[in-house]
């Protein structure tokens, strides 16, 4: 019974967290390819104030953080852009960053599932769009690995978005 309780309460977060997120912010058409990405010194589509933080065990600890947006509530059947912004830690001396989608069941990813950045500046904030579509109403995820290479090793940390797709 406990259990039971926890996970509506986790669904009935998560569906929030997933619904609004959209509200309010300036839809822009979809774009695909090498258009996709944004650089970090254009403007963004949305203000970093509408975006969500995506789900990580490493918590705080990462060299990395992951946000996202998006565009509208998503629907079966229907395409939705997701708005990514990728922030690395100040005073960071990053070589590479290469991140990577997974899409969970239910989900279909129709841009790219990969960007790479090359000696990004230290502190700097990435920017970039996809477009999936959800083929299943219910909980959804759409999961981004991050590998961040430095002079001195390399880390990958792991992401999660979850998405609540409506009939």
């Amino acid at each position: 019974m406990r259990t039971s309780l926890v996970s509506r309460i986790v669904l009935v977060s998560i569906f929030a967290l997933a619904v609004g997120c959209g509200h309010g912010a300036d839809p822009a058409p979809g774009a695909s390819g090498q258009a996709a990405r944004l650089n970090s010194a254009r403007a963004g589509t949305r203000g970093d104030a509408d975006l969500v933080s995506a789900v990580s065990a490493a918590g705080a600890t990462t060299p990395v953080g992951l946000k996202f947006g998006l565009a509208a509530p998503p629907r079966v059947g229907q395409a939705l852009r997701i708005d990514l912004v990728l922030a690395q830690q100040s005073g960071l001396d990053i070589d590479s960053l290469l991140l990577s989608l997974q899409p969970g069941d239910g989900l279909a990813i129709e841009s790219e599932r990969s960007f790479e950045f090359q000696s990004p500046p230290p502190g700097a904030t990435q920017r970039m769009a996809v477009t999936v579509r959800a083929q299943q109403p219910g909980l959804l995820s759409l999961g981004a690995t991050v590998l961040v290479a430095t002079a001195s090793g390399s880390v990958t940390r792991s992401f999660s978005i979850p998405l609540i797709a409506a009939p």
